[in-house]
């Protein structure tokens, strides 16, 4: 499970946690459902999707530099899922629980509070550093012929949508320890992968188009890669969006210019642009 997740009740928090079959059989009914693709509701970038969505169960790294946006990204998407009925979680390695309702409300009007109290969302802050010290530790114990165990964190139902925010915040907490910090991602994917929700995993980037992740292999881990860019063009900056990779759909292969404004992300309503992305001067 992600970060040894493990889930309290199948609604609200209860004091058992909930037994793996009755998750398989929450897991199992979503995916008979009608519809396997859902909306990724950030402004229309449904419509550069030939699907019109993401496929359930995906997890969708979105990189991108300072100020581009990626943490907007991410909660606007899950905004915009409770708004429909859905439920979300939003996991936090950095930023508290308190400042993200209150940057989200004042730039976007947000209620997010709302929602938790409905528990329909939970704001989660996770302490990367315990996360660390517990992969070192099993680490040990597996060269010890013991079981590995990951510190777990319990959700308190079964999301719809999921981000974590954010990979750069994370990976410092390894303190430069790349073996324990690919073991940990991988880990990570693997969970996510098990569950019928859509997971948005943010990774923070140098503005350098060729890198997208810290280590460079969470972009092959996820069944997508959005990227976010913050292009100079002449004395300014253009915000582009690529959508690099996408298993679950063909999609739009050009860079697509988008503005952060008081509704969240748009995409601009020229065409998309047809320069390369080698083109580009950074």
């Amino acid at each position: 499970m992600p970060f040894g997740i493990k889930f309290r009740g199948k609604g609200l928090i209860k004091e058992e946690p909930l037994e793996e079959e009755d998750l398989e059989e929450i897991v199992s009914r979503r995916r008979t459902t009608k519809y396997d693709f859902v909306p990724v509701r950030v402004g229309n970038i449904d419509s550069l999707i030939t699907r019109r969505g993401i496929e359930k169960g995906s997890t969708i790294l979105i990189s991108g530099g300072c100020g581009t946006g990626k943490s907007t990204f991410a909660m606007q998407s899950l905004y915009n899922g409770l708004l429909a009925g859905e439920k979300s979680v939003y996991i936090t390695f950095e930023e508290s629980p308190e400042k993200i309702r209150r940057h989200m409300t004042m730039n976007f009007g947000w209620d997010l509070e709302k929602f938790e109290r409905e528990e329909k969302l939970a704001i989660l802050r996770v302490n990367p550093f315990k996360i660390a010290r517990s992969v070192e530790a099993s680490l040990i114990r597996q060269r010890r012929a013991l079981l590995v165990q990951v510190e777990q964190l319990e959700l308190p139902f079964v999301p719809d949508r999921i981000a974590v925010d954010s990979l750069s915040a994370l990976s410092v907490a390894f303190m430069g320890n790349a073996e324990n910090y690919r073991y940990y991602i991988k880990h990570m994917f693997d969970s996510l992968s098990q569950y019928d929700s859509v997971n948005f995993i943010i990774s923070e980037t140098e503005q350098d188009p060729g890198i997208y992740s810290r280590t460079g292999i969470e972009e092959f881990l996820g069944d997508g890669v959005i990227v976010l860019y913050n292009v100079k063009v002449g004395m300014s900056r253009k915000r582009m969006l690529e959508i690099l990779k996408l298993r679950c759909s063909d999609h739009e292969k050009s860079l697509v210019p988008y503005k952060i404004t008081p509704k969240g992300i748009v995409l601009e309503k020229p065409k998309p642009t047809k320069a390369k992305i080698e083109e580009i001067k950074w």
